[in-house]
């Protein structure tokens, strides 16, 4: 049998999750301690977080998935924001009751923060990588021609043979990653109509998120997604969130890259708490 990135797949096991729209394509490490349900960010699947564990699963119950649209998990006529909040609320509820802490990059803190709202009781902390806060500022930054351009390059690539991808000069795992994505995950980014997106969402209350937050920035002027002036009513108003910035990193954060990430260096010592 193949191994998986390093890791044994009696060790991280993959199964589908039947839920009301979609089948989830999921990925659980033993229960080696507290449940830890990572997110990946939007166009990514579960294997992003791979270089991390072997670091997480000695102490942690890891539990990864793919986003309907994303890596093996099943497709949709069309997609928004809000079948992504469905998908980690059915993940979330799989493993209930027990308390778990959430990570999430980009749009999957988005679905942390949502869960911690949501299911106070059961989120223990949470750690965003560059997650916008605000809903208007994000759509306004998707919306504009440089990133509709971006989107519409990704889409066009998205669903092709990993051989032809790689001729095009992608790597093997990114590769990978982009043939395993249903190009209609980028339709509304692509074509200008990302308030359709997220049009059955709002934006997260942190007055209801009752556990601990750590809120990380990437350089916006490195490709950054979280605004600054986003950042600066959350912490005004929630003095008690840890904040860290990365001036160094784009939006990426360089999570692929394990411990050498400032990311996950500052996500380890805030979590070493729980």
């Amino acid at each position: 049998m193949n191994k998986t990135f390093g890791i044994e797949p009696a060790l991280m096991r993959e199964f589908q999750l039947v839920t009301e729209h979609c089948t989830l394509n999921v990925a659980e490490g033993p229960a080696n301690g507290p449940l830890l349900l990572l997110l990946h960010g939007f166009s990514n699947r579960w294997q992003v977080f791979r270089s991390m564990l072997p670091v997480l699963m000695p102490n942690w119950h890891v539990v990864c998935f793919d986003f309907c649209g994303h890596g093996r998990s099943g497709r949709l006529p069309a997609y928004s924001a809000n079948h992504f909040y469905q998908d980690g609320a059915a993940v979330f509820a799989h493993f209930s009751p027990e308390p778990m802490v959430l990570v999430g990059h980009s749009m999957g803190g988005s679905i942390a923060l949502y869960l911690a709202q949501n299911f106070p009781e059961r989120v223990r902390a949470v750690v965003t990588g560059d997650t916008s806060l605000a809903l208007s500022v994000h759509i306004e930054m998707m919306n504009s021609r440089r990133q509709v351009k971006l989107f519409g390059l990704r889409r066009k690539l998205a669903g092709r043979p990993v051989d032809e991808l790689v001729r095009r000069g992608l790597a093997p795992e990114q590769a990978e990653e982009m043939s395993q994505l249903d190009p209609h995950v980028l339709d509304c980014h692509a074509e200008g109509r990302v308030q359709d997106f997220f049009a059955d969402v709002q934006d997260v209350d942190f007055g209801r998120i009752g556990c601990p937050v750590l809120l990380t920035q990437a350089n916006p002027e490195k490709g950054g997604l979280l605004q600054d002036a986003e950042v600066a009513p959350v912490l005004t108003a929630y003095p008690h969130f840890v904040f860290r910035r990365f001036d160094e990193a784009g939006h990426d954060l360089n999570i692929e890259q394990g411990l050498n990430s400032p990311f996950w260096q500052v996500a380890l010592e805030f979590l070493q708490k729980f």
